[in-house]
């Protein structure tokens, strides 16, 4: 980097390099690499190693700690500061983040030259120390303040006179103060998030049929249920009676999990409820429904379906598969059935046509729908519980009714991948004649 009398007056003008020689400042110059960031630019990460420091000619940098809770403000240093000055002597990872506030212009030197001017130069660790110091006292300070306001309140000795210094702390302890009230404040952010995504996890299941209720009123062995990987999920399952007496049923997938999946599975269902509740036509209501989900359809999102109309007196099953994993159905003698399956997703093309296929139950038998959150779930090994597995649990044994049947292949899941967190939705949905 070319030397110049600004640039070494700005060096200079940082308390840690203010004893700096010549040659010392010479030798940063020369080792040092001018970097300039934008608004929002991270300059350092906390947990890589310490092999740099910047000195922050201008500007602001943010100083955050990551914690569970995301990352926490720590202090907002200003030009002319030394930032991962400590870590680069100690050769520690980085304690904390740094990222830009303001358009930010800095000098980027290697931990061997700091190390190197350093050795020269003991006013310069004098300066650290000192700073570190000062940073332990204030911090001990204000842990002393904040233990003992907790355990008067614990012992019912709180003074209210405490009140005031907790909110007006000594100079010393403010910005320790101004630390913990942001952190505070994102903690309480945080939390009420968390709470609107409980409410909205609330509000989709209270969206989705109630088996045992519609079971009754059917009079059907039926049952199904819906574990999302996060507290509101892009699967769905639904139950309607249609006009001519049948019985739609059907389970979905939306790509994508979270709030904008699961609000594309609570318009699906709805568009699918409403043209079957109009029309008894299964392929018909999912062609309509596909034509809405296509021109209104901003997020390009799309669901994999199974929906099927069971009449009861007849046994007869007519099914419509978009994309979605086969239905199986376990027939009298115990073996299982793989319907048919293809056609494409709902919400991606206009021209678009409906996959119908037939069957027939008999009594005894079951007609099981799933997501594929069950045939993905994965062990510790990565490897996955597979069709071959679902299909062999519900060969296995007698099945006494629908919710036997589900809590069967629920247990087999969580058995077959315990310690290792559940990374889709997994819905059910289970029908014996």
């Amino acid at each position: 980097m070319k030397d110049s009398t600004e640039l070494r007056a700005a060096i200079r003008a940082t308390s840690a390099f203010r004893d700096l020689s010549d040659a010392s400042i010479a030798l940063l110059i020369d080792a040092a690499e001018r970097q300039t960031f934008e608004p929002c630019a991270i300059l350092m990460v906390q947990g890589e190693p310490s092999d740099f420091a910047m000195l922050i000619l201008e500007g602001e940098v943010m100083v955050t700690a990551d914690s569970a809770r995301g990352a926490i403000p720590i202090s907002t240093l200003q030009a002319p500061s030394l930032l991962g000055e400590l870590g680069s002597l100690a050769h520690l990872p980085r304690s904390a983040t740094g990222r830009a506030r303001t358009p930010v212009t800095a000098l980027r030197f290697g931990r061997a030259a700091l190390i190197e001017v350093a050795r020269a130069t003991p006013s310069l660790l004098i300066d650290i120390i000192g700073r570190m110091g000062e940073r332990m006292r204030k911090v001990n300070g204000a842990i002393s303040l904040y233990t003992y306001a907790l355990a008067a309140l614990e012992q019912h000795e709180f003074d209210p006179a405490l009140l005031v210094e907790l909110r007006n702390p000594i100079p010393d302890l403010a910005d320790f103060g101004q630390t913990f009230g942001r952190m505070a404040e994102q903690i309480i952010l945080r939390r009420q998030r968390d709470d609107e995504m409980a409410s909205a996890a609330v509000i989709q299941r209270a969206l989705l049929p109630k088996v045992p209720e519609f079971a009754a009123e059917s009079g059907l062995d039926i049952f199904a249920e819906m574990t999302p990987a996060k507290d509101v999920g892009g699967d769905f399952y639904d139950l309607v009676q249609l006009a001519d007496g049948r019985i739609a049923l059907g389970v979905g997938d939306v790509c994508g999990k979270g709030v904008p999946a699961a609000l594309f599975m609570g318009i699906t269902r709805t568009l699918i409820r409403i043209h079957l509740r109009a029309s008894p036509d299964l392929p018909g209501a999912i062609l309509k429904t596909n034509a809405y989900l296509v021109n209104n359809n901003a997020a390009q999102l799309f669901a994999t379906l199974l929906f099927a109309a069971f009449d009861p007196r007849s046994g007869e099953v007519e099914y419509c598969s978009c994309g979605h994993l086969p239905g199986l159905i376990r027939r009298a003698n115990g073996a299982i059935e793989k319907l048919s399956a293809g056609g494409l997703p709902v919400g991606m093309f206009e021209q678009m046509k409906a996959n119908v296929g037939l069957t027939v139950m008999k009594p005894g038998e079951l007609f099981f729908l799933y997501t594929d959150g069950v045939t993905e779930a994965e062990d510790a090994g990565q490897n996955d519980f597979g069709e071959d597995r679902l299909r062999a649990i519900l060969a296995e044994g007698e099945v006494a009714d629908a919710v036997q049947c589900i809590a069967r292949v629920g247990a087999a899941v969580r058995e077959f991948s315990r310690g290792v967190p559940q990374f889709d939705d997994i819905t059910c949905l289970a029908l014996r004649k």
